[in-house]
């Protein structure tokens, strides 16, 4: 008996079968390995954007600042970041506590990829000079001759500085009174603040932070340094410990001291001097702007003239740009950080 065969025309739709199951398959591997390549190229894009906020928001830290704190809109590569600011608590005048956002954008194509990230900030303003001559601890010696002057001549042009201001302002006292030899003019001539307000809040100086090795950067440090010269309005010197300055040493800008300062004949100075120990003038000197001794506490005696003729006036337009230098950089607020998807 001859053996069975397939029926006629049975093996060309197996095969006909075989390759449309085989095209199915290839096409759905393309189709799958298609969709991996848009879903790999939307989550690079959508990286892209969240880098980009990033990159948003570590700008704004760095460049927040009180009264205004802002950051211009960041072009980086394919991508944009615009930052926004949110006050949401006043601690005191010339600090608050800020929610700054970064929006990261990246356009691809047809599609636009965002990421949001965010942070809650401190933010301080630069220090506020309370008089021309600010004294925390009391004036001693023979009071000097001369004038101290609180009532500026800006005319409102550097508003980042309270003006008119003070004569004298002083935490403790006595400061120096006015006599025949000694004219003292301000708004008021003479203020003595409150025991409960503390320099740091009147001020916004905070002395040990302003000293420290994350505070402003100086441009010289003397004695490590030589002693800067002519400087500028916006230049920041500190020396290290005490030291002394005559007229060679006259310059401009702010000068933090961390110990003693001796003033000998012929110093004059445009802009913010800041003590932390006692002020001791040993001849005749010249300040356009404000001088404030006693920062770091506990002096005692402020500050002792020695009888000799000072011309201190105050300036609002040298104090601002010298307080510009030593403002506090604004801090992100540990465990506020978030992300918007």
């Amino acid at each position: 008996m001859p053996p069975l065969s397939e029926p006629r025309g049975f093996a060309l739709p197996s095969v006909m079968l075989t390759l449309l199951l085989v095209s199915l398959m290839a096409a759905g591997g393309f189709f799958v390995t298609w969709v991996d390549g848009q879903s790999a190229r939307a989550f690079a894009r959508s990286t892209e954007a969240f880098y980009a906020a990033e990159s948003g928001l570590a700008t704004a830290i760095a460049l927040a600042e009180l009264p205004n704190p802002s950051a211009p809109t960041l072009t980086l590569g394919a991508g944009t970041a615009t930052v926004s600011f949110e006050q949401l608590l006043e601690l005191r005048p010339g600090e608050a506590v800020y929610r700054v956002e970064s929006l990261g954008r990246v356009v691809y194509g047809g599609a636009t990829f965002e990421r949001s990230v965010g942070q809650l900030l401190w933010v301080a303003g630069p220090p506020r000079i309370p008089g021309a001559l600010v004294l925390v601890g009391s004036a001693g010696g023979t009071p000097p001759k001369g004038t101290i002057s609180g009532l500026g001549t800006s005319g409102g042009a550097c508003p980042q500085q309270p003006s008119p201001v003070a004569g004298v302002a002083y935490w403790g006292g006595p400061g120096p009174a006015p006599d025949s030899l000694l004219t003292i003019s301000g708004s008021p001539a003479d203020r003595r603040m409150g025991a409960g307000v503390s320099v740091a809040a009147e001020t916004g100086i905070r002395w040990t932070e302003l000293l420290a090795s994350w505070g402003p950067r100086p441009d010289a440090v003397v004695p490590r340094d030589p002693w800067p010269s002519p400087g500028a309005d916006s230049s920041y010197t500190r020396i290290s410990g005490s030291g002394t300055l005559g007229a060679g040493s006259s310059g401009r800008g702010a000068l933090v001291v961390e110990g003693d300062l001796t003033l000998d004949d012929g110093f004059a100075w445009r802009g913010l001097i800041l003590v932390g120990g006692a002020l001791v003038v040993n001849g005749d000197i010249s300040i356009r702007g404000s001088v404030a001794s006693g920062l770091a506490g506990g002096a005692g005696v402020a500050a002792d003239f020695g009888g000799h003729r000072i011309d201190l006036r105050f300036s609002a337009c040298a104090v601002a740009a010298a307080a510009e230098r030593l403002t506090a950089p604004a801090a992100a607020i540990p465990g506020t950080w978030y992300e918007v998807w």
